[in-house]
């Protein structure tokens, strides 16, 4: 009995040498452990390396032009109001293209009748809608000349009261109705000309113009916003 029990200590002491002796070849730790592999760069083109969300190019604000064109004007017995903003993007040096809507009202009081018998005369309100949208491109020339071709179709909605207007007059009240015909137009244009820039900006329009309209002569220029062939412009307002 007492010959294993001092076997299986001379083993016990030979095992317990031979972890101190390997414990002591181990390199002393460090609180700065070196990394054992090699990170992936900040350039690796592994598919796997995810390099997070990469920001998007901003957009250059500087290249933009901005023609607010609006129209307002009050006369005898008319109102004109309306608005022809037109946006553009400069996509090679002076060379930019864009597009916008268009909206313009008219209204009037308009004499309507008058009732040869008894002297009376009869009045209607009437008024005219126009709207549409368009688009264009434009080169710069020199120190706010340009060239522009403008290309847009515009839809009217027109009380015509010098067409066939009609009155009904209640005879025991003494009131009456005007009717006044509606008429509908789908009227497309292609002005193409050059002008000026008053402004002197090169964001900011507002031009004067001289266009022809290359459809004036395929369309009904009767109930077109530019009733001649050529057209003169000062911003919205058609001068000619």
């Amino acid at each position: 009995m007492l010959q294993k029990i001092l076997f299986l200590l001379s083993v016990f002491a030979f095992a317990a040498n031979i972890a101190f002796a390997q414990d002591d070849e181990l390199p002393p730790p460090t609180s700065k452990p070196q990394p054992t592999t090699q990170q992936p760069s900040a350039t690796s083109k592994d598919p796997n390396n995810f390099q997070g969300f990469q920001k998007s190019k901003k957009v250059d604000f500087s290249k933009f032009i901005i023609e607010p064109d609006f129209y307002f004007n009050v006369a005898d017995n008319e109102i004109d109001l309306g608005f022809s903003p037109y946006v553009g993007y400069n996509v090679w040096k002076g060379l930019s293209v864009g597009g916008g809507l268009t909206y313009l009202y008219t209204g009037w009081r308009h004499l309507a009748f008058t009732d040869p018998a008894s002297g009376a005369t009869y009045y209607a309100n009437a008024s005219w809608n126009t709207f549409g949208a368009g688009t264009f491109v434009q080169y710069d020339i020199w120190n706010g000349f340009f060239a522009r071709a403008r290309f847009e179709v515009l839809h009217r909605i027109m009380q015509d009261p010098y067409g066939s207007v009609t009155v009904q007059i209640n005879s025991q009240n003494g009131t009456y109705q005007v009717l006044i015909p509606k008429i509908h137009a789908t009227i497309p244009a292609l002005l193409v000309g050059g002008g000026y820039n008053l402004l002197r900006s090169k964001n900011f329009f507002l031009p004067i113009m001289v266009s022809y309209n290359l459809l004036s002569s395929v369309t009904n220029n009767t109930y077109s916003i530019y009733p001649h062939d050529w057209v003169i412009q000062l911003g919205f307002i058609t001068i000619f």
